[in-house]
């Protein structure tokens, strides 16, 4: 996951973005629930990966198999990722604001990514399934937005978002394939 104990108020603003689409009206607003995200115990890619299964309507069942990497027995994995900025670029010397997956969250993966991202600035979650053919020959994914939080969708995986998180939990490959 990337996020770490010492980012503890991203951690919680981004906990705090999920509670409404992930959790019921009395999750929402249970007092100790609530005391644990405000103390940064709670992380958010954690509800993600266990809400998918529950959002899922069946479809998606966690990986039993200890020597698979993949979350879910469909080889589809699940990343929550918030965006930040990184840079500057050594051609011009310009900040860059974005989500990046890269390196070993998706060099052995068999199936989809299942991304949930935070954007802080506007403090609003997108939601991205992106098939294993559309990153197969990626080192890296990045995702851009502007420096004021608006979505860069120029960028080419712009076309792999999904409209809702239950989109995105009860999405299969045989769908994604139909439709695209």
């Amino acid at each position: 996951m990337s996020f770490k104990s010492e980012d503890k108020p991203l951690t919680v603003a981004a906990t705090k973005a999920l509670m409404p689409v992930l959790l019921s009206h009395k999750w929402r607003n249970d007092p100790a629930l609530l005391m644990a995200v405000n103390k940064g115990w709670i992380f958010p890619g954690k509800i993600v990966e266990d809400q998918m299964i529950v959002m899922s309507a069946g479809s998606l069942k966690a990986n039993t198999n200890p020597n698979r990497t993949e979350d879910y027995d469909d080889y589809s994995d699940a990343k929550f990722i918030s965006a930040s900025f990184t840079g500057p670029k050594p051609c011009n010397g310009s900040y860059t604001y974005d989500i990046s997956i890269g390196g070993d969250a998706i060099k052995n993966k068999k199936g989809a990514l299942r991304v949930v991202v935070y954007e802080r600035k506007q403090n609003r979650l997108y939601y991205f399934y992106i098939p294993r053919r559309a990153y197969r020959d990626y080192k890296w994914i990045d995702i851009p937005f502007k420096l004021n939080g608006d979505p860069k969708v120029a960028n080419h995986w712009w076309a792999y978002e999904i409209d809702s998180f239950k989109d995105l939990a009860r999405i299969k490959k045989e769908d994604w394939i139909n439709v695209r």
